[in-house]
């Protein structure tokens, strides 16, 4: 049986995104190399991703574009397969070799 691991920062009040929506520079005031190793640690033994849509596309339009500047997480982040769960969403090419 696999793991299934729910990954979040989210204020104290509920909150997990600032006042616009995707806006997250509140996570760069607890980001630290002891959360970014736990990061590293569960991403080299995931075997996929799961996301709902909306997740999925703020996620895809922030990690594919991230580059070298978010180090070893955004190449984890990039490569690592994809399910997304949507009712609406017709594609989902996030890191699909192209």
């Amino acid at each position: 049986m696999r793991k299934l691991i729910m990954w979040n920062i989210v204020t104290l009040d509920g909150f997990f995104e600032g006042t616009k929506s995707w806006d997250l520079s509140f996570h760069e005031a607890i980001w630290c190399k002891q959360l970014e190793n736990l990061s590293l640690e569960q991403l080299r033994t995931a075997d996929c991703l799961v996301f709902g849509r909306v997740t999925y596309e703020g996620m895809a339009a922030y990690w594919a574009n991230a580059g070298d500047a978010e180090g070893e997480v955004a190449g984890y982040m990039n490569r690592i397969p994809k399910l997304v769960f949507s009712n609406t969403l017709k594609t989902a090419v996030w890191n699909i070799p192209g």
